[in-house]
């Protein structure tokens, strides 16, 4: 018992540093490019630098679900490949130590992981998307029309203005040669003003954008009317000051709210998010027989497989969610068909001698 509680502790020590330390260099990659979205918002006056770095945060916490699983399976395979060849594995077997005591202190890590990996899937996953998405309409409705930069096209609302401007005076927080588009369903509606500034309705807190001495369009894409008048003066009111809640988006919604729900798009986040912890053990257990390698032979021999079982893997359960989607499966098989399919190459492997493993 105490030279397999030691296998056990050193297995998991082994394992862990690499998946560690891969895991915190894909996060640092990750961070560096969700930043690079972020960044030309926060530069034209969009978004705050403090809104930048939450929202990167938040983009992590999701991506987390995935990067640690993947971190796991490419840190067994490369252990478990380094030990076979330096033949540790050997001595371990020499020991009394066979497989089965690698299979049981990688399941055990594993299980670990998967509760982790279920918890921020159901739990902080969505959280996330909820202040992430708030983030993004709190700082489109507090949008302030002084800070854009001049010389520029700026995208507010995830497009619903167009916004530039040729000129801007700071001081008097005014700008000159203003073009504005806002596009409403199948009504777009286009100002052209010499002159324009911001006013924000001291009761309502409502904005809206003065702009004087131009010419207002709004075209009908529908049956392809156009409207037509220059104004003196026009007020062309914007999105409220205070948002009290965003519409409603399933990647936001509670677990409970999804399980509650018949729609195929709800179903299919719900078998998401329920899959990410089984997924977790499997490519854990599936590092092993991955790991396996001939003493003396190269350490990550087994690295480029892994690499393109589980890119094979990842896509094809992204088209197994399309598919529940758009309608084409079921609940079942739903997005379970390419985890089991991984179950069963799992279980070939496993039941493969090692020598064929070494050869093959």
């Amino acid at each position: 018992m105490g030279l397999n509680l030691l296998i056990h502790k050193y297995l998991n020590r082994e394992i862990l540093t690499p998946l560690v330390t891969i895991c915190m260099i894909l996060v640092v990659i990750f961070a560096g490019y969700s930043i690079t979205q972020f960044l030309p918002d926060a530069a034209d006056g969009l978004m705050t630098g403090r809104n930048v770095v939450t929202l990167v945060a938040l983009k992590i916490l999701i991506a987390l679900e995935v990067l640690i699983p993947i971190t796991l399976f490419m840190s067994v395979v490369t252990v478990l490949g380094r030990l076979h060849s330096e033949s540790e594995i050997i001595a371990m077997q020499a020991c009394g130590l066979g497989e089965r005591s690698i299979l049981i202190s990688v399941f055990r890590l594993s299980l670990l992981l998967a509760l982790l990996v279920s918890m921020l899937s159901l739990y902080v996953r969505p959280w996330a998307y909820e202040k992430s998405y708030w983030l993004k309409t709190n700082a489109e409705a507090n949008f302030d029309f002084s800070r854009l930069r001049p010389g520029r096209f700026h995208e507010i609302g995830q497009s619903k203005y167009v916004v530039f401007l040729e000129k801007l005076d700071t001081d008097f927080r005014r700008a000159e040669g203003v073009f504005i588009q806002e596009r409403d369903d199948s009504v777009r509606k286009i100002v052209r003003a010499d002159e324009a500034w911001q006013e924000v309705d001291p009761v309502t807190a409502g904005k809206s954008i003065v702009l004087r001495n131009g010419y207002y369009y709004e075209i009908s894409e529908n049956n392809k009317k156009t409207r037509f008048f220059r104004f003196q003066d026009f007020h062309l009111p914007l999105v409220p000051k205070q948002i009290d809640s965003i519409r409603y988006r399933r990647k936001a919604a509670p677990t409970l709210s999804l399980a509650a729900s018949s729609t195929a798009e709800d179903q299919a986040e719900l078998q998401w998010r329920l899959s990410t912890g089984f997924s977790t053990i499997l490519l854990g257990l599936l590092g092993i027989p991955l790991g396996r390698t001939s003493p003396r032979r190269g350490k990550s021999g087994k690295i480029f497989v892994a690499v393109i079982i589980f890119a094979v893997y990842y896509n094809l359960t992204t088209v197994a969610r399309t598919w529940m989607e758009l309608g084409v499966v079921g609940s079942f098989p739903g997005l379970w068909w390419p985890h089991i399919l991984l179950a069963i190459l799992l279980l070939v492997l496993l039941k493969r001698p090692a020598v064929e493993l070494m050869n093959g």
